[in-house]
């Protein structure tokens, strides 16, 4: 298990931050930092709940582009990322992830790039959703560094299941985590969120592979 201190975070400054938009959500890359992330099956979220949730978004983000005030960080999060959450734990769509060998496909990708693109902390994986707790090893924007995991899990899914077409949303979600105490928020989020969406054994995946010490 990785060992992760206060000397593993790189202090947040909008001055060295970049920002990409992907479908006009921004995504923003700091070198050096750690990242909450979370990608969905392409059916975890009705449609028209899926639109209006991005006309919100994307309306709020004409009136408040970054860089933002911490507070206004905390409200953005609050209003779409925690609302997202609370719409994919519902356990919408065909939720394939419930399945235990779909679910090893998932972790078999993550793994692969382990060590090579980027750290990968802890997983959990849920019926129709994935979030990961990692560090880029390089200034790839985390978008494109989940690509690779995405499309292979893709392919071999859908080899599977005998299906074809999208499996993942394109769009992912990332967060940068500023201190060591979010960090422990977020790991006891992930350890939690199984059972706070009222999942039974068998149906989800669930690893802590970061220890924190606060030296």
């Amino acid at each position: 298990m990785k060992v992760i201190t206060r000397a593993d975070f790189t202090p947040f400054d909008w001055e060295a931050v970049m920002i990409s938009r992907r479908r006009r959500l921004p995504h923003l890359t700091l070198p050096g930092a750690i990242y909450f992330v979370t990608f969905r099956l392409g059916d975890a979220v009705p449609l028209e709940v899926a639109q209006q949730w991005k006309q919100a978004r994307t309306a709020w983000l004409e009136q408040n582009p970054p860089p933002w005030s911490e507070e206004t960080e905390k409200e953005y999060h609050r209003r779409f990322t925690m609302r997202m959450e609370r719409y994919l734990d519902a356990g919408y769509g065909a939720c394939d992830l419930r399945t235990e060998n779909l679910r090893k496909e998932v972790l078999t990708s993550l793994y692969h790039d382990d060590g090579r693109h980027y750290d990968l902390g802890d997983v959990v994986i849920m019926p129709n959703h994935v979030h990961v707790l990692l560090k880029p090893l390089s200034p790839t924007p985390v978008s494109k560094l989940m690509g690779p995991a995405k499309g292979a899990s893709a392919r071999r899914i859908n080899q599977m299941t005998g299906r074809s077409g999208v499996l993942w949303m394109d769009e992912s979600f990332d967060h940068i985590v500023r201190s060591l105490e979010s960090l422990k928020k977020f790991q006891r989020y992930l350890a939690a969120n199984p059972n706070k969406a009222g999942l039974s054994e068998g149906t989800y995946f669930y690893e802590q592979r970061w220890a924190i010490r606060d030296e």
